[in-house]
């Protein structure tokens, strides 16, 4: 079959080669066409191990029939089903199709060339994104050695430009987490001019006494708190995010975000899923963190030194060119992690943390990687 010319290049924003892309994990189909019968681990993506809870599951096929209408744009039942949970008011909420889409609907509502972010790096690529594509600058903190955001140094880094700073705690891809009343501390810190972004995506992993940025939001703090239902409530397939912010914020992504950005099946999941986690989820949680320490234990008896971790994962680094060779031999084992340089970190490696079964398989392929590598 014939193919169009190509698009030509001068047609192309030049400034989007700046971008850094984001590389998704490798689809379980597809290692599984390149394998065969071998039995495919995914512990890539940080998404939970098991199905969305049983009443999400009911709702997902009740709601099947209705598909042939649009989803209602607000999402208010699940808007105000958040606001009730979490104590704060239901205009302040914003939902959205995953996080990462609202984190571009951040930038482009907020950032323009000149503008500044500011936030720690090795951490979550689509901030850079989101910034990079607005034409504002981009200044990375370095992390703490126990892979955490430095928060002093961050304060540090802000200045006349800067107008969002954002903090990602527990941090993706390293697990570290900055203390509440140290966060605290922080945003009284930060000048009027400057909105605070708290990324809380494995809020539900944080051990008691976490920071909680609802409760910042509930105590009348201007900030933005991000959450999702993709991990801890297992609806990564569905793509439901969400976040609140100071009053006018909603207004101000209206021009930019899609009319109907999360389908009809995604909010009725989410709405029953908060209906469910007071019964589920304390358990998938004790699993998650068991797990976790259980794979964080087996790979220092293979002389490894993960970071510690408050979130579904561990961060191990490797060195660069041991990563990429790490990553192959565990794919042919059919082990898939997620090699961090998209992150800011080439020598890593992350890992979820998944059921008792998949972390025998992790830690047996990894001790066999680990001799064919050395």
């Amino acid at each position: 079959m014939p193919h169009a010319p190509r698009l030509p290049q001068h047609l192309i924003r030049r400034d989007l080669a700046a971008v850094p892309p984001y590389v998704p994990g490798r689809p379980l189909s597809d290692l599984q066409r390149e394998l065969g019968d071998v039995p495919i681990t995914k512990l890539a993506s940080n998404e939970g191990p098991y199905p969305p809870f049983p009443a999400a599951l009911r709702a997902i096929a009740d709601a099947g029939p209705e598909q042939n209408l649009y989803p209602d744009p607000g999402a208010w039942a699940l808007r105000d089903a958040l606001a009730e949970r979490h104590g704060v008011d239901p205009a302040l909420v914003v939902v959205g199709n995953g996080m990462d889409s609202l984190i571009k609907l951040l930038c482009m509502a907020l950032l323009e060339p000149g503008d500044e972010m500011v936030m720690g790096w090795p951490s979550f690529v689509s901030y850079r994104q989101g910034a990079t594509i607005q034409g504002a600058t981009f200044t990375a903190v370095p992390l703490r050695d126990d892979g955490s955001y430095d928060l002093p140094a961050l304060a540090a880094a802000v200045g006349p430009r800067t107008k969002m700073v954002v903090v990602v705690s527990p941090n993706n891809p390293t697990g570290g987490t900055v203390g509440a009343r140290e966060l605290e501390q922080f945003l009284d810190e930060l000048p009027p001019h400057v909105l605070p972004v708290v990324d809380e995506a494995y809020y539900e992993y944080l051990p008691e006494g976490g920071h909680d940025g609802m409760a910042l939001v509930r105590a009348g703090r201007g900030l933005v708190v991000m959450r999702t239902f993709s991990k801890a409530y297992g609806l990564a397939g569905l793509r439901v995010g969400w976040m609140v912010g100071p009053p006018g914020l909603p207004e101000a992504l209206a021009p930019v975000r899609n009319v109907f950005d999360v389908n009809a099946v995604a909010q009725a999941a989410a709405v029953a899923s908060l209906e469910d986690a007071p019964e589920h989820m304390p358990g998938r949680i004790e699993v998650a963190s068991a797990e976790r320490e259980r794979m964080a234990d087996g790979l220092r008896a293979l002389g490894l030194q993960p970071l510690p971790s408050s979130a579904n994962f561990v961060f191990v680094e490797v060195g660069e060119q041991r990563a990429a060779a790490l990553d192959r031999a565990l794919t042919a084992r059919g082990v898939i992690v997620r090699p961090t340089a998209g992150f800011g970190a080439p020598g890593g490696l992350r890992i979820t943390a998944g059921t008792p079964e998949q972390t025998d398989r992790l830690l047996h392929a990894m001790g066999q990687a680990l001799e064919e590598t050395a």
